[in-house]
Protein backbone atom coordinates (compact mmCIF):
# COMPACT_ATOMS: atom_id res chain seq x y z
CA UNK A 1 0.00 0.00 0.00
CA UNK A 2 0.99 3.61 -0.47
CA UNK A 3 1.02 5.69 2.66
CA UNK A 4 -1.31 8.64 2.24
CA UNK A 5 0.83 10.99 4.34
CA UNK A 6 -1.00 14.24 3.70
CA UNK A 7 -4.66 13.90 2.92
CA UNK A 8 -4.55 13.80 -0.88
CA UNK A 9 -6.36 12.05 -3.72
CA UNK A 10 -4.85 8.55 -3.82
CA UNK A 11 -5.32 5.65 -6.24
CA UNK A 12 -3.08 2.82 -4.98
CA UNK A 13 -2.02 -0.34 -6.83
CA UNK A 14 -3.37 -3.74 -5.78
CA UNK A 15 -3.42 -7.37 -6.85
CA UNK A 16 -6.51 -7.59 -8.99
CA UNK A 17 -8.69 -10.69 -8.80
CA UNK A 18 -9.78 -11.59 -12.34
CA UNK A 19 -11.74 -14.26 -14.18
CA UNK A 20 -9.60 -16.80 -16.05
CA UNK A 21 -11.05 -17.17 -19.55
CA UNK A 22 -9.47 -20.63 -19.92
CA UNK A 23 -11.72 -21.83 -17.08
CA UNK A 24 -14.91 -19.73 -17.31
CA UNK A 25 -15.02 -19.29 -21.09
CA UNK A 26 -15.76 -16.07 -22.96
CA UNK A 27 -15.19 -13.13 -20.60
CA UNK A 28 -18.15 -11.35 -22.17
CA UNK A 29 -20.36 -14.00 -20.53
CA UNK A 30 -19.22 -13.29 -16.95
CA UNK A 31 -19.48 -9.48 -16.80
CA UNK A 32 -22.55 -7.47 -15.85
CA UNK A 33 -23.89 -3.92 -15.57
CA UNK A 34 -23.77 -2.47 -12.02
CA UNK A 35 -26.08 -4.16 -9.53
CA UNK A 36 -28.42 -1.19 -9.15
CA UNK A 37 -29.46 -1.06 -12.83
CA UNK A 38 -30.31 -4.75 -13.17
CA UNK A 39 -33.87 -5.95 -13.62
CA UNK A 40 -35.24 -9.49 -13.41
CA UNK A 41 -35.03 -10.16 -17.14
CA UNK A 42 -31.42 -9.00 -17.30
CA UNK A 43 -30.46 -11.20 -14.37
CA UNK A 44 -32.10 -14.26 -15.92
CA UNK A 45 -30.28 -13.66 -19.20
CA UNK A 46 -26.90 -13.16 -17.50
CA UNK A 47 -27.19 -16.30 -15.36
CA UNK A 48 -28.42 -18.35 -18.32
CA UNK A 49 -25.41 -17.22 -20.35
CA UNK A 50 -22.88 -18.36 -17.74
CA UNK A 51 -23.54 -19.62 -14.23
CA UNK A 52 -20.31 -17.97 -13.13
CA UNK A 53 -21.48 -14.51 -14.11
CA UNK A 54 -20.48 -11.81 -11.62
CA UNK A 55 -24.18 -11.08 -11.05
CA UNK A 56 -24.29 -14.16 -8.77
CA UNK A 57 -21.91 -12.33 -6.43
CA UNK A 58 -23.04 -8.71 -6.59
CA UNK A 59 -26.81 -8.94 -6.56
CA UNK A 60 -28.79 -8.64 -3.34
CA UNK A 61 -30.36 -11.96 -2.42
CA UNK A 62 -32.30 -11.33 0.74
CA UNK A 63 -32.62 -14.98 1.67
CA UNK A 64 -28.79 -15.28 1.69
CA UNK A 65 -28.06 -12.52 4.15
CA UNK A 66 -25.58 -12.00 5.66
CA UNK A 67 -24.15 -13.22 2.33
CA UNK A 68 -22.66 -16.45 3.59
CA UNK A 69 -23.73 -18.21 0.39
CA UNK A 70 -21.98 -15.53 -1.70
CA UNK A 71 -18.82 -15.99 0.36
CA UNK A 72 -18.93 -19.74 -0.19
CA UNK A 73 -19.54 -19.23 -3.91
CA UNK A 74 -16.64 -16.79 -4.15
CA UNK A 75 -14.28 -19.16 -2.32
CA UNK A 76 -15.43 -22.05 -4.53
CA UNK A 77 -14.77 -20.07 -7.68
CA UNK A 78 -11.28 -19.23 -6.42
CA UNK A 79 -10.57 -22.85 -5.54
CA UNK A 80 -11.72 -23.95 -9.00
CA UNK A 81 -9.46 -21.39 -10.68
CA UNK A 82 -12.36 -19.35 -12.07
CA UNK A 83 -11.02 -16.29 -10.26
CA UNK A 84 -7.25 -15.84 -9.96
CA UNK A 85 -5.28 -13.02 -8.28
CA UNK A 86 -2.67 -11.27 -10.40
CA UNK A 87 0.90 -12.04 -9.27
CA UNK A 88 1.93 -8.45 -8.54
CA UNK A 89 0.21 -5.19 -7.59
CA UNK A 90 -0.88 -2.90 -10.38
CA UNK A 91 -3.09 -0.08 -11.48
CA UNK A 92 -5.42 -0.99 -14.32
CA UNK A 93 -6.50 0.97 -17.37
CA UNK A 94 -9.99 -0.02 -18.52
CA UNK A 95 -11.26 1.23 -21.88
CA UNK A 96 -14.66 0.35 -23.25
CA UNK A 97 -16.77 1.43 -26.20
CA UNK A 98 -20.57 1.23 -25.99
CA UNK A 99 -22.90 2.49 -28.73
CA UNK A 100 -20.00 4.30 -30.36
CA UNK A 101 -18.96 6.12 -27.16
CA UNK A 102 -15.54 5.34 -25.67
CA UNK A 103 -14.65 5.73 -21.99
CA UNK A 104 -11.22 5.25 -20.46
CA UNK A 105 -10.54 5.06 -16.73
CA UNK A 106 -7.93 4.14 -14.15
CA UNK A 107 -8.86 1.35 -11.72
CA UNK A 108 -7.12 1.29 -8.36
CA UNK A 109 -7.65 1.51 -4.62
CA UNK A 110 -9.10 4.87 -3.69
CA UNK A 111 -7.79 6.32 -0.44
CA UNK A 112 -10.95 6.93 1.61
CA UNK A 113 -11.69 10.51 2.62
CA UNK A 114 -14.48 11.99 4.68
CA UNK A 115 -16.77 14.34 2.72
CA UNK A 116 -15.64 17.25 4.90
CA UNK A 117 -12.11 16.90 3.49
CA UNK A 118 -13.37 17.95 0.02
CA UNK A 119 -11.18 15.40 -1.80
CA UNK A 120 -13.72 12.71 -2.70
CA UNK A 121 -16.94 14.59 -3.37
CA UNK A 122 -20.34 12.94 -3.04
CA UNK A 123 -23.24 14.78 -4.65
CA UNK A 124 -26.25 12.63 -3.73
CA UNK A 125 -27.93 11.60 -0.51
CA UNK A 126 -27.86 7.92 0.48
CA UNK A 127 -30.37 5.61 2.14
CA UNK A 128 -29.33 3.51 5.15
CA UNK A 129 -30.69 0.21 3.81
CA UNK A 130 -28.51 0.01 0.65
CA UNK A 131 -25.46 1.12 2.68
CA UNK A 132 -26.09 -1.65 5.20
CA UNK A 133 -26.64 -4.16 2.37
CA UNK A 134 -23.34 -3.34 0.60
CA UNK A 135 -21.52 -3.24 3.96
CA UNK A 136 -22.82 -6.71 4.83
CA UNK A 137 -21.72 -8.05 1.45
CA UNK A 138 -18.19 -6.65 1.70
CA UNK A 139 -17.81 -7.48 5.39
CA UNK A 140 -18.80 -11.10 4.78
CA UNK A 141 -16.78 -11.67 1.61
CA UNK A 142 -13.87 -9.34 2.50
CA UNK A 143 -13.97 -8.42 -1.18
CA UNK A 144 -14.75 -5.30 -3.21
CA UNK A 145 -16.74 -6.86 -6.03
CA UNK A 146 -17.51 -3.66 -7.97
CA UNK A 147 -15.50 -0.47 -8.38
CA UNK A 148 -17.31 2.77 -7.68
CA UNK A 149 -17.14 5.28 -10.52
CA UNK A 150 -15.40 8.65 -10.10
CA UNK A 151 -14.86 11.56 -12.47
CA UNK A 152 -12.22 14.28 -12.32
CA UNK A 153 -10.42 16.78 -14.50
CA UNK A 154 -6.87 15.50 -14.47
CA UNK A 155 -3.57 16.91 -15.69
CA UNK A 156 -2.49 16.44 -19.31
CA UNK A 157 0.49 14.30 -18.30
CA UNK A 158 -1.80 11.72 -16.69
CA UNK A 159 -3.84 11.47 -19.87
CA UNK A 160 -0.59 10.95 -21.79
CA UNK A 161 0.42 8.11 -19.45
CA UNK A 162 -2.89 6.34 -19.94
CA UNK A 163 -2.69 6.83 -23.71
CA UNK A 164 0.82 5.35 -23.73
CA UNK A 165 -0.46 2.36 -21.76
CA UNK A 166 -3.15 1.61 -24.33
CA UNK A 167 -0.47 1.20 -27.01
CA UNK A 168 0.73 -1.95 -25.22
CA UNK A 169 -0.80 -5.39 -25.57
CA UNK A 170 -3.90 -5.60 -23.32
CA UNK A 171 -4.48 -8.23 -20.65
CA UNK A 172 -7.94 -8.82 -22.07
CA UNK A 173 -9.72 -7.68 -25.22
CA UNK A 174 -13.23 -8.90 -26.04
CA UNK A 175 -16.58 -7.84 -27.43
CA UNK A 176 -20.09 -8.42 -26.15
CA UNK A 177 -22.84 -9.63 -28.44
CA UNK A 178 -24.32 -6.18 -28.95
CA UNK A 179 -20.92 -4.96 -30.13
CA UNK A 180 -19.47 -3.19 -27.09
CA UNK A 181 -15.72 -3.68 -26.75
CA UNK A 182 -13.77 -4.00 -23.48
CA UNK A 183 -9.99 -3.85 -22.99
CA UNK A 184 -7.87 -3.93 -19.86
CA UNK A 185 -4.19 -3.15 -19.25
CA UNK A 186 -2.09 -3.44 -16.08
CA UNK A 187 0.51 -0.92 -14.90
CA UNK A 188 2.91 -2.82 -12.64
CA UNK A 189 6.02 -0.61 -12.76
CA UNK A 190 6.52 1.10 -9.36
CA UNK A 191 7.94 4.17 -11.11
CA UNK A 192 4.65 4.54 -13.00
CA UNK A 193 2.76 4.17 -9.73
CA UNK A 194 4.80 6.98 -8.20
CA UNK A 195 4.30 9.22 -11.23
CA UNK A 196 0.55 8.71 -11.16
CA UNK A 197 0.43 9.31 -7.39
CA UNK A 198 2.17 12.67 -7.82
CA UNK A 199 -0.14 13.70 -10.64
CA UNK A 200 -3.30 12.77 -8.73
CA UNK A 201 -2.30 14.12 -5.30
CA UNK A 202 -3.54 17.74 -5.63
CA UNK A 203 -6.83 16.79 -7.30
CA UNK A 204 -10.46 16.17 -6.37
CA UNK A 205 -12.81 13.48 -7.62
CA UNK A 206 -16.59 13.45 -7.86
CA UNK A 207 -18.51 10.26 -7.12
CA UNK A 208 -20.42 9.61 -10.34
CA UNK A 209 -21.85 6.20 -9.43
CA UNK A 210 -21.58 4.28 -6.18
CA UNK A 211 -22.61 6.65 -3.38
CA UNK A 212 -23.98 3.79 -1.29
CA UNK A 213 -20.87 1.67 -1.83
CA UNK A 214 -18.65 4.60 -0.88
CA UNK A 215 -20.67 5.16 2.28
CA UNK A 216 -20.24 1.42 2.96
CA UNK A 217 -16.45 1.77 2.48
CA UNK A 218 -16.39 4.50 5.14
CA UNK A 219 -18.59 2.49 7.52
CA UNK A 220 -16.34 -0.57 7.20
CA UNK A 221 -13.25 1.57 7.73
CA UNK A 222 -14.70 2.91 10.96
CA UNK A 223 -15.72 -0.58 12.14
CA UNK A 224 -12.88 -2.84 11.00
CA UNK A 225 -9.58 -1.00 10.62
CA UNK A 226 -6.97 -1.70 13.29
CA UNK A 227 -6.69 1.55 15.25
CA UNK A 228 -2.98 0.92 15.75
CA UNK A 229 -2.38 1.05 11.97
CA UNK A 230 -0.81 4.18 10.55
CA UNK A 231 -3.00 6.20 8.14
CA UNK A 232 -3.13 4.45 4.79
CA UNK A 233 -1.70 1.17 6.11
CA UNK A 234 -4.94 -0.71 6.75
CA UNK A 235 -6.69 -2.45 3.82
CA UNK A 236 -9.91 -0.86 5.12
CA UNK A 237 -8.44 2.58 4.35
CA UNK A 238 -9.13 1.90 0.66
CA UNK A 239 -11.98 0.96 -1.66
CA UNK A 240 -12.01 -0.22 -5.25
CA UNK A 241 -12.70 2.61 -7.72
CA UNK A 242 -12.51 3.58 -11.37
CA UNK A 243 -11.46 7.17 -12.11
CA UNK A 244 -12.48 8.77 -15.42
CA UNK A 245 -11.01 12.03 -16.71
CA UNK A 246 -13.79 14.23 -18.08
CA UNK A 247 -11.18 16.02 -20.23
CA UNK A 248 -10.24 12.72 -21.88
CA UNK A 249 -13.13 10.37 -22.72
CA UNK A 250 -15.97 11.95 -20.75
CA UNK A 251 -19.07 10.35 -19.35
CA UNK A 252 -22.42 11.97 -20.06
CA UNK A 253 -25.28 12.55 -17.61
CA UNK A 254 -28.62 10.99 -18.43
CA UNK A 255 -31.99 11.15 -16.68
CA UNK A 256 -33.37 8.98 -13.91
CA UNK A 257 -37.16 9.01 -13.93
CA UNK A 258 -39.61 8.19 -11.14
CA UNK A 259 -42.83 6.29 -10.73
CA UNK A 260 -45.04 7.13 -7.77
CA UNK A 261 -47.39 4.38 -6.58
CA UNK A 262 -50.83 5.02 -5.08
CA UNK A 263 -51.13 8.34 -6.89
CA UNK A 264 -53.26 9.24 -9.91
CA UNK A 265 -52.72 11.83 -12.59
CA UNK A 266 -55.97 13.49 -11.52
CA UNK A 267 -54.55 13.82 -7.98
CA UNK A 268 -51.45 15.56 -9.32
CA UNK A 269 -53.38 17.89 -11.61
CA UNK A 270 -55.69 18.90 -8.77
CA UNK A 271 -52.81 19.64 -6.41
CA UNK A 272 -50.93 21.49 -9.17
CA UNK A 273 -53.91 23.81 -9.61
CA UNK A 274 -54.00 24.45 -5.86
CA UNK A 275 -50.28 25.34 -5.88
CA UNK A 276 -50.46 27.46 -8.98
CA UNK A 277 -48.18 25.18 -11.01
CA UNK A 278 -48.63 25.33 -14.76
CA UNK A 279 -49.78 22.13 -16.52
CA UNK A 280 -49.82 21.73 -20.30
CA UNK A 281 -51.61 18.67 -21.66
CA UNK A 282 -49.84 16.83 -24.50
CA UNK A 283 -51.42 14.54 -27.10
CA UNK A 284 -48.83 11.78 -26.69
CA UNK A 285 -45.44 10.78 -25.30
CA UNK A 286 -43.44 12.28 -28.14
CA UNK A 287 -45.07 15.67 -27.70
CA UNK A 288 -44.47 15.62 -23.93
CA UNK A 289 -40.79 14.68 -24.28
CA UNK A 290 -40.34 17.32 -26.99
CA UNK A 291 -41.94 19.96 -24.77
CA UNK A 292 -39.58 19.03 -21.93
CA UNK A 293 -36.54 19.26 -24.21
CA UNK A 294 -37.62 22.74 -25.35
CA UNK A 295 -38.23 24.03 -21.82
CA UNK A 296 -35.39 26.13 -20.45
CA UNK A 297 -32.83 24.10 -18.46
CA UNK A 298 -31.36 25.24 -15.14
CA UNK A 299 -28.77 27.99 -14.67
CA UNK A 300 -31.22 30.76 -13.92
CA UNK A 301 -34.36 29.40 -15.62
CA UNK A 302 -37.38 30.37 -13.51
CA UNK A 303 -39.14 26.99 -13.63
CA UNK A 304 -38.39 23.30 -13.21
CA UNK A 305 -40.26 21.11 -15.69
CA UNK A 306 -41.45 17.49 -15.57
CA UNK A 307 -43.22 15.04 -17.86
CA UNK A 308 -46.27 13.41 -16.24
CA UNK A 309 -48.13 10.32 -17.40
CA UNK A 310 -50.32 7.51 -16.14
CA UNK A 311 -49.54 5.48 -19.26
CA UNK A 312 -52.50 6.94 -21.17
CA UNK A 313 -52.55 10.72 -20.75
CA UNK A 314 -49.47 12.96 -20.97
CA UNK A 315 -48.69 16.41 -19.61
CA UNK A 316 -45.86 18.83 -18.85
CA UNK A 317 -45.78 20.39 -15.39
CA UNK A 318 -43.82 23.58 -14.69
CA UNK A 319 -43.21 24.86 -11.17
CA UNK A 320 -41.26 27.72 -9.66
CA UNK A 321 -37.61 26.80 -9.23
CA UNK A 322 -35.90 27.01 -5.82
CA UNK A 323 -32.91 24.81 -6.76
CA UNK A 324 -30.86 24.59 -9.96
CA UNK A 325 -31.41 20.80 -10.16
CA UNK A 326 -34.88 19.61 -11.17
CA UNK A 327 -34.72 16.42 -9.07
CA UNK A 328 -34.17 18.54 -5.95
CA UNK A 329 -37.28 20.58 -6.77
CA UNK A 330 -39.25 17.37 -7.22
CA UNK A 331 -38.18 15.84 -3.90
CA UNK A 332 -38.02 19.00 -1.79
CA UNK A 333 -41.15 20.76 -3.05
CA UNK A 334 -43.49 18.67 -5.17
CA UNK A 335 -43.40 15.32 -3.39
CA UNK A 336 -44.20 16.88 0.01
CA UNK A 337 -47.00 18.91 -1.59
CA UNK A 338 -48.36 15.74 -3.18
CA UNK A 339 -48.08 13.89 0.19
CA UNK A 340 -45.71 11.34 -1.38
CA UNK A 341 -43.45 9.25 0.85
CA UNK A 342 -40.14 7.67 -0.21
CA UNK A 343 -41.76 4.21 -0.02
CA UNK A 344 -44.01 5.11 -2.95
CA UNK A 345 -41.14 6.10 -5.27
CA UNK A 346 -39.27 3.83 -7.68
CA UNK A 347 -36.40 4.89 -9.95
CA UNK A 348 -35.90 4.08 -13.63
CA UNK A 349 -33.16 4.77 -16.18
CA UNK A 350 -35.63 5.06 -19.06
CA UNK A 351 -39.22 6.14 -19.62
CA UNK A 352 -39.92 2.68 -21.02
CA UNK A 353 -38.96 1.10 -17.69
CA UNK A 354 -41.07 3.63 -15.81
CA UNK A 355 -44.11 3.03 -18.02
CA UNK A 356 -43.72 -0.73 -17.66
CA UNK A 357 -43.82 -0.32 -13.88
CA UNK A 358 -46.89 1.91 -14.12
CA UNK A 359 -48.75 -0.79 -16.07
CA UNK A 360 -48.03 -3.38 -13.37
CA UNK A 361 -48.66 -1.09 -10.40
CA UNK A 362 -50.95 1.86 -11.13
CA UNK A 363 -49.34 5.20 -10.42
CA UNK A 364 -47.84 8.27 -12.03
CA UNK A 365 -44.69 8.45 -14.12
CA UNK A 366 -42.58 11.55 -13.55
CA UNK A 367 -40.02 12.22 -16.28
CA UNK A 368 -37.08 14.20 -14.89
CA UNK A 369 -34.52 16.21 -16.82
CA UNK A 370 -30.90 15.45 -15.83
CA UNK A 371 -28.68 18.18 -14.36
CA UNK A 372 -25.75 19.63 -16.23
CA UNK A 373 -22.26 18.52 -15.22
CA UNK A 374 -21.25 21.97 -14.04
CA UNK A 375 -24.34 22.02 -11.80
CA UNK A 376 -23.33 18.70 -10.24
CA UNK A 377 -19.72 19.79 -9.76
CA UNK A 378 -20.70 23.15 -8.28
CA UNK A 379 -23.19 21.57 -5.91
CA UNK A 380 -20.68 18.95 -4.72
CA UNK A 381 -17.87 21.51 -4.34
CA UNK A 382 -19.91 23.54 -1.86
CA UNK A 383 -20.88 20.43 0.08
CA UNK A 384 -24.53 20.32 -1.01
CA UNK A 385 -26.29 17.02 -1.65
CA UNK A 386 -28.88 16.28 -4.30
CA UNK A 387 -31.64 13.72 -3.76
CA UNK A 388 -30.57 10.14 -4.39
CA UNK A 389 -30.76 9.04 -8.03
CA UNK A 390 -30.43 12.59 -9.37
CA UNK A 391 -27.83 11.62 -11.96
CA UNK A 392 -27.03 8.71 -14.23
CA UNK A 393 -23.54 8.90 -15.66
CA UNK A 394 -23.13 6.82 -18.81
CA UNK A 395 -22.06 4.69 -20.48
CA UNK A 396 -21.44 2.70 -17.32
CA UNK A 397 -18.50 0.29 -17.02
CA UNK A 398 -19.15 -3.44 -16.78
CA UNK A 399 -18.59 -5.22 -13.50
CA UNK A 400 -16.39 -8.32 -13.31
CA UNK A 401 -13.26 -7.16 -15.11
CA UNK A 402 -11.28 -6.61 -11.88
CA UNK A 403 -12.24 -7.48 -8.28
CA UNK A 404 -10.29 -6.77 -5.10
CA UNK A 405 -10.01 -9.39 -2.37
CA UNK A 406 -8.63 -7.75 0.77
CA UNK A 407 -6.85 -10.98 1.65
CA UNK A 408 -4.66 -10.66 -1.46
CA UNK A 409 -2.92 -7.53 -0.11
Amino acid sequence: MLSTGERTLVMAPFRGLRFDASVVGDLASVISPPYDVLDADMVRDLEAGNRRNIVRLILSRHFERPYLAVRRRLESWRAQGCLVPDPEPGLYVYQYTVDGLTVRGLIGLLGLREPSERIVLPHEEVMPEPVEDRSALMRTTRTNLEPILLVHQGPARLRELLEETTRRAPLVDFEEREGSRHRLWALTDPSEHRAIAELLAPGQALIADGHHRYAAYLALQRDLRDPSSAPGESPWDYGLAMLVDQNDYPLSIGPIHRTVAALTLSDVLEMAAERGDEVTTCPDREAAVTALSKASPGNGAPTADFVLSDGRAWALLSTRRHHEVDAAVLHDELFPAWHVSERQVEYHHSLDQALHTATRQPGVVVGVRPPLLDQVMASAARGARMPRKSTSFSPKPRMGLVLRDLRDA
